[in-house]
């Protein structure tokens, strides 16, 4: 994890705010995410990074791209995955961009792209995406005539094509699938859905954990006990960092679709599960 003021600086105000007054979930809305130019690519594709290091990895970005814009072809040296949160991304692979070839995905969709595979992505409406790397940020350019270094295929799960199924240890109703990663050792990253109503008692998992809401309002509060008067609430397009061992609870006024990645171990410790 990157030193507490360069988080400050990557933070949004209400984040920094959160965090002197020594609050451990932090909660970031929609509005209040703090977007930077990304660094080495073209002006107005923005990021911001909600958790790790980019400099060392593994980290996770959110990435927003304006209407109309190409990501030119390249590879990194790690795999790379993603989350569409809003809006729609048409992937596509190889030594040339070919439209034709590409495969529009759309929110609630994900994507894995092996490492040293080329790629190319372009939108034609804007949309933001949530981005997760094992290694350190870096990007290598695919010059007109060269190969990519492998050709292994972009993997795409359309979220009309997610195979939901019951969220282990979690209290009943939660769906889940498993987009990337180990859970056993960690990082990884899982999909869940919580349905309208349901109540997450209080609880704490072994690593940290960020997660980005991609639809509905999930309200997320600190302590061993329930506090409405303290939770915060945060609907699509937002995300939580809760740190591990950190004993949080949660509350789904609508129902709920969010992306959560763990640092660790996959597990859940509820104080009194219901």
């Amino acid at each position: 994890m990157k030193p507490i003021a360069a988080i400050l600086m990557l933070l949004s105000p209400l984040a920094v705010a959160a965090l002197q007054d020594k609050e451990k979930v932090v909660a970031v809305k929609k509005d209040d995410i703090a977007w930077q130019q990304a660094p080495g690519l073209s002006t107005g594709l923005m990021t911001a990074i909600p958790w790790g290091d980019p400099a060392t990895g593994p980290y996770q970005a959110l990435i927003k791209f304006p209407a109309g814009y190409t990501v030119p072809l390249h590879y990194h040296k790690h795999d790379e995955f993603a989350t569409i949160a809003s809006g729609s991304v048409i992937f596509g692979q190889g030594d040339v961009i070919e439209e034709s070839k590409g495969v529009e995905v759309s929110a609630g969709g994900y994507v894995t792209i092996p490492a040293n595979t080329a790629h190319w992505a372009k939108c034609t409406k804007e949309a933001v995406i949530v981005r997760f790397c094992p290694g350190p940020r870096e990007l290598t350019n695919l010059k007109p005539g060269d190969k990519p270094p492998s050709e292994a295929p972009i993997k795409i799960v359309q979220a009309k094509d997610v195979p939901w199924e019951d969220a282990p240890g979690m209290v009943a109703g939660v769906k889940t699938v498993l987009q990337y990663g180990d859970p056993k050792v960690g990082p990884y990253i899982i999909l869940l859905k919580f349905p309208k109503g349901l109540v997450n008692p209080p609880h704490w998992h072994t690593a940290d954990e960020a997660v980005t809401i991609l639809a509905g309002n999930m309200i997320t509060g600190e302590g061993e006990a329930i506090d409405d008067a303290h939770g915060k609430s945060v609907t699509a397009g937002g995300y939580f960092i809760i740190p591990g061992k950190t004993a949080h609870w949660g509350k789904v006024p609508e129902e709920v679709v969010l992306t959560r990645l763990g640092n660790g171990p996959r597990d859940i410790h509820y104080f009194e599960k219901k």
